[in-house]
């Protein structure tokens, strides 16, 4: 049976366990403090998702002159392959239109065909690639966005 997803705007009680996700994930993770700083932003929307009361994942968009740029997605490895990614995105989405923005835009890893795949899922459309733009690995980002209609 698929646990309920329940996605939240990030407080102050999500952000260990998403420093802990981000430690998991990433080779370059974000600290607490700089989480916790997202929060003071008017133009930062941070969405938290929850199953049974944990912390699965999250995923962060700055708004800013119209687009909303996508500055990561994080699933609990605990929790990946239940659909967390896909509910955060389309969440972020319907914030985004709401906020009157008129596209959604990102870079991932050449190599991260899986986190690809669902973008394109989404409607995202590979617009170019940003050589070295990750370190720990080094590696390319392909830049992606969604135009809202």
């Amino acid at each position: 049976m698929q646990q309920e997803i329940r996605i939240l705007p990030m407080n102050e009680t999500h952000i260990p366990a998403i420093a802990e996700i981000e430690r998991q994930c990433f080779s370059e993770p974000w600290s607490e403090k700089s989480l916790e700083e997202e929060l003071g932003l008017q133009y930062a929307v941070f969405l938290t998702a929850l199953i049974d009361d944990r912390v699965a994942g999250y995923m962060g968009t700055q708004h800013l002159g119209g687009c909303a740029y996508v500055c990561n997605v994080a699933v609990s490895p605990a929790f990946r392959r239940r659909s967390v990614a896909s509910a955060l995105i389309a969440a972020q989405i319907d914030a985004a239109r709401a906020a009157g923005m008129i596209e959604m835009t990102l870079e991932v890893r050449t190599s991260n065909e899986a986190a690809r795949s669902l973008y394109e899922k989404f409607g995202f459309f590979h617009v170019g690639t940003r050589p070295n733009f990750y370190s720990h690995p080094p590696e390319n980002a392909e830049i992606y966005t969604l135009t809202f209609e």
